[in-house]
């Protein structure tokens, strides 16, 4: 199998197309699924990219590998080292386009795989959610396995309270997961806020769930500082990632980088009185307490 992958990655990119084009996009999946080891699963707009850039930089830094830009983003197509775990970045179940009914409820399909689950306060994800379908939405191509496109042109409070993707939508996944959290083989929460209030703690903790416990300091924290929030917006602003990924919608709006902002609790910049007390209402009744997010 490792062999075919090698004669497969030594064809043009556009042979390499030609070729999934013709196999069945289900058996892509399986495929995929089958040679990952571990998940990195959240709900849009959780910080996921800053995390990515963390881990990346760290396993570049740790191998001594070249910084390109698949390494940096977790993009590898196979395992660049025997030790690093095969991992997959997922928003799974694109729950941003889905009503809270139409979520799926079992993840037994991640029984046999690691996941690490990443989360941030809901009431900061709704903001930013909202400017990022609002700002940066029309980014992206369409998606073959989704008819539903990531895109909204109403007002923030609007978004809120909308059926597909709204408040309701995020509170639903988190708890889904949290029902699920024993089903895969290994399962780490990681918390954006615990991240910012101490980067390199939780950098490590997550290498060592990676089963990278030789990892030194110096390459965690040079890791923290790479994917620090002023460098990530300079390189968004200075286009060195040639994916969207790290684009901004437009130079001149700040509101449509990918870096936007980066606050915790942010949410108190645009949402009034009673919109947070309406959030607040909702995330006491509904979230799970394993979250630790006390309205």
């Amino acid at each position: 199998m490792n062999s075919i992958r090698s004669l497969y990655d030594k064809l043009s990119p556009d042979t390499r197309i030609r070729i999934r084009s013709l196999i069945p996009k289900r058996a892509l999946r399986w495929y995929a699924h089958k040679n990952t080891d571990v998940y990195l699963i959240s709900y849009p707009k959780c910080g996921r990219t800053w995390l990515r850039l963390m881990i990346g930089r760290a396993i570049a830094n740790h191998f001594s590998l070249p910084e390109t830009e698949e390494t940096l983003l977790l993009n590898w197509k196979t395992k660049i080292q025997p030790d690093i775990p095969k991992i997959k970045l997922i928003h799974d179940d694109r729950p941003m386009l889905k009503s809270p009914d139409e979520l799926e409820e079992s993840k037994v399909r991640y029984k046999d795989k690691d996941v690490i689950f990443l989360v941030r306060d809901p009431r900061d994800v709704i903001v930013s959610s909202y400017f990022e379908m609002k700002k940066r939405g029309s980014m992206f191509g369409d998606n073959p396995y989704e008819t539903r496109r990531p895109v909204f042109e109403g007002d923030l409070s609007g978004f809120i309270k909308r059926r597909n993707g709204g408040f309701d939508t995020i509170l639903k996944y988190y708890n889904i997961w949290a029902d699920n959290r024993y089903i895969p083989k290994n399962f780490l929460l990681v918390r954006y806020e615990d991240i910012k209030d101490n980067p390199h703690q939780e950098l490590l903790k997550i290498m060592g769930f990676l089963g990278l416990n030789a990892i030194q300091d110096t390459a965690i924290s040079e890791a923290v500082s790479f994917a620090s929030f002023e460098n990530m917006q300079r390189m968004e602003a200075e286009g060195e990632f040639s994916t969207g990924i790290l684009r901004p919608g437009n130079q001149a709006d700040k509101d449509s980088f990918k870096t936007r902002k980066g606050k915790v609790r942010g949410f108190v910049d645009y949402l009034n009185q009673d919109q947070i007390e309406f959030l607040n209402h909702k995330m006491g009744d509904q979230l799970s307490d394993y979250f630790e997010y006390n309205p």
